[in-house]
């Protein structure tokens, strides 16, 4: 498609789309998904910084599954696309968060002696965060 048949059909500027083209460098991906499938090309997110090690292959499986659903669906508006980098970033300060756990404990050196390690609460938090995400995702609300 053209830049401006794609900004027509999403309602950005061209601008924009020239933008995802070199951000998520839809030319090779779009070779490379075509190649492998024979089917039409599902753009895929570049390459992510690895912020938790042995977790960027399970990560960007996850991201392949969710593009991968919302190019079934039909909802490939850039709306939909960055709710999925959200999901991911997400998913990437809750193993963070775990890995601190693991790494320091569950108790930590304070100023005033020993104390709840912060990363527990956060946790909490982005995991309540994180299952409201996968609900949405799940039931397409």
């Amino acid at each position: 498609m053209k830049y401006k048949d794609i900004a027509a059909k999403y309602n950005v500027k061209e601008n924009t789309v020239k933008s995802w083209y070199k951000r998520y460098n839809w030319k090779e991906k779009k070779v490379q998904c075509t190649r492998e499938s024979g089917q039409e090309a599902i753009t895929i997110a570049p390459e992510i910084v690895e912020l938790v090690p042995g977790n960027k292959k399970l990560r960007r499986r996850i991201e392949k599954d969710l593009r991968e659903q919302l190019f079934e669906m039909g909802a490939t508006h850039a709306h939909f696309m960055d709710l999925v980098d959200d999901y991911l970033a997400m998913w990437d300060v809750k193993n963070m968060l775990i890995e601190d756990i693991q790494e320091r404990g569950v108790i930590v050196p304070g100023a005033r002696g020993e104390k709840k390690n912060d990363s527990i609460g956060e946790l909490n938090k982005t995991n309540a965060h994180e299952n409201r995400g996968r609900k949405l995702y799940s039931t397409g609300s």
